[in-house]
């Protein structure tokens, strides 16, 4: 059984999954195991695509010991709750995340619902499927303009790998934002989002006329200059580009 479900945050959305759920003869995961599709799965989270009523949405059940979640219940919002009022945060002032839609808490722990995204793919699947095709420079700019909106209204993202921007054809979207942090305009943390990006970008080697590009709209949106952003991010970009065993094409800074 599913057992008590209590809504945390969301309406419509919220009350039509505990309808589901509640009336479920089988626990959360089982019930995700079975509608869902899965998406990944590890110690502690279970996330899965749900369609339900012609509507495309994402759930992340996050399973908490009972000694583990009473304690930071005492201590801090769980996970789930901060990440659904901080989409709700940086939705409200046009920055592109996904549209947090429900937070409940269940038997298992807390399941947090929001916007499916779908009619594109990640920055890495999409370069891995057509590198270079029509349309990259669009989606270097996308993804310089939506970092620039994040870092302008003060915060870091802190995980700014490519398998977690998502390119819709019109918008880059940030899609987790477990490390997303306040942080002050042009600080370490920012630069070390920008030098994660990099390296990504040198890693799929996309050569200096896409960058170039991703790094004049970055650059737009914070009113920035280029030499003074690139020597903050020099560092950190010297140890990104040590973690990764593969050989690098060409430096792009």
């Amino acid at each position: 059984m599913a057992g008590k479900v209590r809504i945390k945050r969301g309406d419509v959305w919220a009350e039509r999954l505990k309808e589901h759920l509640t009336s479920s003869q089988v626990g959360v995961a089982e019930w995700m195991e079975e509608h869902t599709q899965i998406i990944k799965s590890n110690l502690g989270t279970l996330s899965g695509m749900l369609q339900l009523d012609d509507q495309l949405a994402y759930l992340k059940l996050y399973s908490f010991k009972p000694f583990k979640y009473k304690m930071s219940l005492g201590l801090r919002k769980p996970q789930p709750l901060r990440d659904f009022n901080l989409a709700s945060d940086l939705a409200g002032k046009g920055i592109a995340v996904p549209r947090p839609l429900a937070c409940l808490a269940v038997a298992e722990g807390m399941l947090l619902v929001t916007e499916g995204l779908s009619g594109g793919g990640t920055l890495d699947e999409v370069w891995r499927s057509q590198p270079a095709a029509p349309g990259a420079d669009a989606m270097m700019r996308a993804a310089g303009e939506t970092l620039a909106q994040l870092h302008a209204a003060g915060y870091t993202y802190g995980n700014c790998r490519w398998e977690h921007l998502f390119w819709n054809g019109q918008r880059v979207y940030l899609t987790m934002l477990d490390s997303t942090r306040k942080s002050p305009l042009g600080g370490i943390h920012q630069a070390r989002d920008l030098a994660q990006f990099t390296a990504n970008a040198e890693q799929f080697v996309i050569g200096s006329v896409l960058y170039e590009q991703f790094l004049e709209t970055y650059l737009q949106g914070i009113a920035g200059n280029r030499r003074e952003v690139v020597e903050r991010m020099i560092r950190p970009l010297y140890r990104f580009r040590g973690q990764h065993l593969s050989r690098y094409g060409q430096r792009l800074v």
